[in-house]
């Protein structure tokens, strides 16, 4: 059975792939579809009204915010914050003990 290390190396290795995966699907969708200009246009007698221009619009969709890649990344935060505040709690409380027992 593989060291607990080696599994979570290795499922940090497959998340990353897919992370990666997923950007460049994202990147490629994400690509502004810009309409092919004419050429140049031939002047025309004065007489004749301008032509019209008629401009599209490009819809932009963003994936939902529960999809974010970001969310997965930093799993572990929150944990560790705890810990750390546990830790620093558990400090302060002995020094404060100790400076009424040597004070």
């Amino acid at each position: 059975m593989p060291k607990k290390s080696h599994r979570i190396a290795s499922r940090q290795a497959a998340l990353s792939r897919e992370r990666k995966r997923r950007k460049q699907a994202q990147a490629a969708q994400r690509q502004p579809i810009v309409p092919k200009l004419a050429a140049p246009p031939i002047e025309q007698p004065v007489s004749e009204p301008p032509a019209t221009v008629e401009t599209t619009s490009v819809t932009v969709t963003q994936s939902p915010p529960s999809a974010r890649p970001a969310a997965s990344r930093y799993q572990y935060v929150p944990a560790e914050i705890r810990k750390i505040a546990i830790i620093g709690a558990v400090m302060i409380a002995i020094l404060i003990v100790l400076a009424f027992v040597l004070g």
